[in-house]
Order: C-alpha cells, then sequence, then structure tokens
C-alpha cells in the first residue's frame, strides 16, 4: 500500500512539473516586430528657435523581451524611427541689435564654414550661395533607435493583458535633412532681396559631434493572446530626447557679423538647442 502511495504521489508531481513547463506564462524570451506611427515636433531651449509645426513620421523594428518575473519584462530591440517637426527662427532686422539668421552653401550645395578673420571682399566665391533672413526651418531625420525598458504587466483577464512600460532608448543618427525659408539670397555676383525655399539640404554636420541620441521612453498598452504565447499588441508611448540634436553653437550659420577696419570679419554664431518629441502608436505581434 505504502508502495502505491508513493508511485501515485510521484506520478502527480511530476505531471505538475511538466505541465508548470509548459504554461505560456513561463516562456522566458519572446520575439516580435511591430510598426509604429508618431506625430512628432521639436522644442528648444534657446530664444533663437521655437516650435512652429508637427511632423508625422513613422517607425518600424524587431522586439525582444526577456521574463523576468510572471508581471515583469526587460525589452529590449532595434528599429529604425522616422521623424520631424518644423521650427521658427528669429527674425529683427530692424531691431537696434539685429538677429537675421543667415549661412552659406558652396558649389556642391554643401554647407560652408564661415570663419572668423575672413577678408569681407573674398567672403562669397564663385559658385557660393548666399542664403539671409531664415525664417523657418522644416527638418525630417532618421535615427537607429534601441529600447531599453522595464514591462510591467496584469495577470491575463478574458484573453487580455495590461502593461505600461518605461524606461529609456538610445538612437544613432543617421540622417538630418533640412529645407529652410528666406527672405535674401546671393552669389558672388549680387543680392536680391526675395523669398524662397532651400530644399533638401544635409544638414549632419551641423549636428551634435557625437552622433547618439539619449531620451525618455514611457507608455501603456494591452496585449491580447491569439493562440499559445503568440499574442498581438498595441501601445501608446512618449519619447522626449534629453540629448541635443544640433551642435551647441553652430560653425554654419550666424545671426549678425562685424566689419573691422581692415575689411576682416567676426561673426555671431546662431545658438542651437533642438530636442525631439513623439508620440508613438505602436501596433505589433509577439511569438
Amino acid at each position: 500500500m505504502k508502495k502505491i502511495l508513493l508511485i501515485v504521489s510521484s506520478t502527480l508531481l511530476l505531471a505538475n512539473s511538466f505541465v508548470a513547463q509548459d504554461t505560456d506564462d513561463d516562456k522566458k524570451f519572446r520575439l516580435g516586430l511591430k510598426v509604429a506611427a508618431q506625430p512628432t515636433w521639436f522644442s528648444s531651449n534657446e530664444s533663437s528657435a521655437s516650435k512652429l509645426g508637427t511632423g508625422f513620421g513613422f517607425g518600424f523594428g524587431l522586439v525582444t523581451e526577456f521574463r523576468l518575473s510572471k508581471t515583469a519584462q526587460f525589452v529590449t530591440g532595434i528599429g529604425g524611427d522616422f521623424e520631424g517637426g518644423s521650427i521658427k527662427y528669429k527674425y529683427e532686422p530692424l531691431a537696434f541689435s539685429p538677429y537675421v539668421v543667415s549661412y552659406m552653401t558652396d558649389n556642391s550645395g554643401n554647407l560652408k564654414e564661415l570663419q572668423d578673420g575672413v577678408n569681407s571682399a573674398d567672403m562669397v566665391q564663385v559658385g557660393d550661395v548666399y542664403y539671409g533672413g531664415i525664417t523657418e526651418r522644416k527638418i525630417k531625420t532618421t535615427h537607429v533607435t534601441i529600447p531599453i525598458l522595464l514591462k510591467m504587466m496584469t495577470k491575463e483577464m478574458g484573453g487580455f493583458k495590461y502593461f505600461g512600460m518605461f524606461g529609456g532608448e538610445l538612437g544613432i543618427r543617421v540622417k538630418s535633412i533640412a529645407t529652410d525659408r528666406y527672405t535674401a539670397t546671393g552669389t558672388s555676383t549680387g543680392y536680391t532681396l526675395s523669398s524662397g525655399t532651400n530644399d533638401k539640404m544635409n544638414i549632419n554636420k551641423d549636428g551634435s559631434l557625437i552622433p547618439l541620441r539619449v531620451g525618455m521612453n514611457v507608455g501603456l498598452g494591452a496585449e491580447y493572446r491569439l493562440s499559445g504565447s503568440t499574442s498581438a499588441f498595441i501601445s501608446v508611448n512618449y519619447f522626449r530626447s534629453f540629448t541635443n540634436l544640433m551642435r551647441k553653437e553652430s560653425k554654419y550659420m550666424v545671426y549678425d557679423a562685424n566689419v573691422h577696419s581692415d575689411n576682416t570679419m567676426t561673426f555671431f554664431r546662431v545658438k542651437q538647442g533642438l530636442f525631439m518629441n513623439a508620440i508613438r502608436i505602436n501596433v505589433g505581434i509577439l511569438f
């Protein structure tokens, strides 16, 4: 009798162990894919620029989740985010201390560094184009992003689990393109007071010296079990970068200049501080 009881109890314990191992909640690792639609905009900590408009970007990526406990997961992955926004520059041409944002491009259309000490007669070379009175700039950026998040989940209720997530995000800047609206333009042969736009200009070299973006990422969402450990999810996240997209002081954009008695010039450079904000609406699937 004792032997029978021992065999039965051992069998029940073994079966319970197998059942526990087979539950989906015990899966240590999940892999998935996501896409995101995201309204994005820039904020600035400099008086020279302010938010003008919101862009509409998108993103995609690979999602990986590592189970820490029954209610907590570590979330990371890799993806691409295409973002943008518009800013308005300070424009005070008639002030006691004028503020008119300007820059030059060379014969290849690239930003030209304006160096102190240049002779005013030599500032504009053949092939150079001067853009003065920049009033608006629309920026589009591309980043490779790596989220680092803690995800806290509820127990399953009617097939649904609800979660909140918070943490950070690392981004590597790949591309920065700007379209500027100006009020004056000129070449080595003369200047004209006429407004226009300078399209699709590469401003990457006026970006931060280290092309690394660090930011905060928080959000709420839900996932629905489709079958086994496969779930569809949706979340709404807020992202805010802590690091400046641009150089703190531009090497290319100036707002005024002094011409000395020997005709050499000293430039007053535009201070820059642009920080990305985004509302990301993520939809994806986890396996």
